[in-house]
């Protein structure tokens, strides 16, 4: 059988060698476009071991990337003590009410990982809004609009004792957030996503709901292993789940998602959707960057019952 996923022949399509400055990783962007280019904004690992998120554009998406040389979030502001050891795994959306492009991203420090915000308008500046989760959070992404009057985002809280669910909670405002809600519970037992389950690029609407990418974990011999599913959500009520696919869409099977700082890892955390294909952008091995493209309509028909 055909994978519905296919890579990119050009993958990895970015490394640490492709920055104009030191780096030892560069992984799990999120993707946008934006004044005609293909926008990633990128965790960059540096040669000390900590994560500030960068911007790459490109024509085409896959190659001839235009890597701005200063960060667009730096880790280690005075101002912003819970982003002193990262700023990692960004998800962009763009809010059209607002005007801005929003990045979701886990604040990491001494008191662990939490759930940050940004936005920006160019891609060359930022501006922080703040930590609207505390730890240990993350995997946070947006929706892209309000429902009856609220912003909604997806996050996976650390429940304790093992339990990685992803959770949603609203916002009137962006800033303060509650109703919170599970969405989506790991799997149980020899599961394929067992372990935990987290939030991938933001939802994007489809004719029967939205469409999530997720990441499932399971472990083997105490190593864990990152692959992807999808489910879809109500179109109104987004905490209400219409579809789950029962197994994995997308594991690690290259040599460059199977060997490097973490191997046997993919992690979608950037997604457009290009005429009636999905693409795909993931880190891979927690080293470098990649894209898999699928017929936005194959996703769909293992989701949801046709």
């Amino acid at each position: 059988m055909k994978p519905i996923f296919q890579r990119s022949p050009h993958n990895p399509i970015l490394a640490a060698r492709d920055m104009p400055f030191p780096a030892a990783a560069v992984l799990n962007p999120g993707a946008t476009e934006h004044e005609g280019d293909v926008v990633l904004v990128l965790r960059v690992e540096d040669h000390a071991g900590f994560s500030s998120i960068y911007v790459a554009r490109s024509k085409d998406g896959v190659t001839g990337w235009r890597i701005q040389p200063e960060p667009l979030l730096r880790h280690g502001e005075p101002r912003w003590r819970y982003e002193m050891y990262g700023c990692e795994d960004p998800r962009v959306v763009y809010l059209s009410e607002q005007g801005y492009w929003y990045i979701t991203y886990t604040g990491y420090s001494s008191s662990g990982a939490a759930v940050a915000l940004a936005r920006t308008k160019d891609f060359v500046e930022a501006e922080r809004v703040g930590l609207i989760f505390s730890p240990n959070n993350k995997d946070s992404a947006l929706f892209p609009k309000r429902f009856n009057g609220r912003w909604a985002v997806l996050h996976r809280p650390d429940a304790g004792g093992g339990i990685e669910d992803i959770w949603i909670a609203y916002s009137p405002d962006l800033i303060h957030w509650g109703e919170p809600r599970c969405v989506l519970r790991e799997g149980y037992g020899p599961a394929w996503d067992a372990v935990k389950v987290g939030a991938g690029p933001p939802p994007v609407l489809t004719e029967f709901g939205w469409l999530l990418i997720y990441h499932g974990v399971k472990a083997y011999g105490g190593e864990l292993l990152y692959r992807a599913g999808a489910a879809v959500l109500d179109e109104i009520e987004p905490h209400e789940v219409i579809g789950r696919t029962s197994g994995w869409l997308f594991q690690a099977e290259e040599i460059y998602e199977v060997s490097g700082l973490v191997p046997g890892v993919v992690f979608p955390t950037g997604m457009l959707i290009r005429g009636d294909e999905l693409w795909m952008y993931y880190g891979a091995a927690d080293t470098c960057v990649c894209l898999a493209t699928a017929k936005l309509k194959d996703v769909l028909e293992v989701v949801v019952p046709q």
